[in-house]
């Protein structure tokens, strides 16, 4: 799977941001295999449209602790609708 279901949904106020943030934390060798299991979050998932509540929810359940203590402030400070 490439990269190319990532171009092809449709990203609503600041998810592209968010869904960015996560990605830069993430260790380069890690990059890969992070951005499989978000793609397979999406497909089991059926998402078409990301949007930020989408990206915390996926956010919380896949990142290992540490992550989520460190980037959720972050995360929740790009919402739009607070």
């Amino acid at each position: 799977m490439s990269s190319s279901l990532l171009d092809n949904l449709t990203w609503k106020d600041n998810s592209k941001k968010m869904y960015k943030l996560v990605m830069d934390a993430v260790p380069s060798l890690f990059k890969s295999m992070v951005r499989h299991e978000i793609e397979d979050w999406l497909i089991k998932n059926k998402v078409q449209v990301v949007t930020e509540e989408l990206c915390l929810k996926m956010f919380k359940e896949k990142a290992p602790k540490g992550m989520i203590d460190k980037l959720n402030p972050k995360l929740e400070s790009l919402k739009t609708n607070v």
